[in-house]
């Protein structure tokens, strides 16, 4: 049994060249029917064939659907699926503050710290020790936090 894997085998190349024929060969037959007139159509014995008018009302239809699914259709669904902003659902990834894991080190030498209150000091809810004048590093920041201080508070 032969992997499923997108790498090239003979059939799929003969696959591929024969949907490359068909598509070159719909393309000129589908601009000779547009562009040729009726008459050198019924000088070779082709009576049968669907109306001009089909050969721009179906590409402009296609064209106003895919319009309306990109403007309408996609946003919508993905503004359905998207969660509240006070859902847990919406925290993600593995640095997020409500997802760590890792013990808690206080850091020597508090006494310079410049915080107003400690409780929100940040240097003692960094997941590792920070040395002093470095740059902590990059760790997410808490959803809901940044919802209220963006959307939330406009009236403080």
């Amino acid at each position: 049994m032969t992997e499923h894997s997108p790498a090239p085998t003979p059939a799929r190349s003969l696959y591929g060249f024969f949907m490359y024929l068909f598509s070159k060969i719909a393309l000129t037959i589908y601009c000779i029917w547009a562009t040729v007139p009726d008459h050198y159509l019924h000088y070779l014995n082709i009576y049968y064939y669907p109306q001009k008018y089909w050969s721009t009302a179906v590409p402009i239809q296609f064209l106003v659907g895919l319009t309306i699914f990109a403007f309408f259709i996609y946003p919508s669904s993905n503004l359905m699926l998207t969660s509240t902003i006070d859902s847990c659902n919406t925290i993600a990834g593995p640095l997020s503050p409500n997802n760590l894991k890792t013990n808690v080190k206080h850091i020597s030498g508090t006494a310079s710290c410049v915080c107003v209150d400690e409780r929100y000091c940040m240097k003692f809810s960094h997941p590792s020790i920070i040395k002093r004048n470095t740059v902590a590093p990059l760790q997410d920041l808490n959803i809901q936090f940044v919802c209220r201080k963006l959307y939330l508070n406009r009236g403080v």
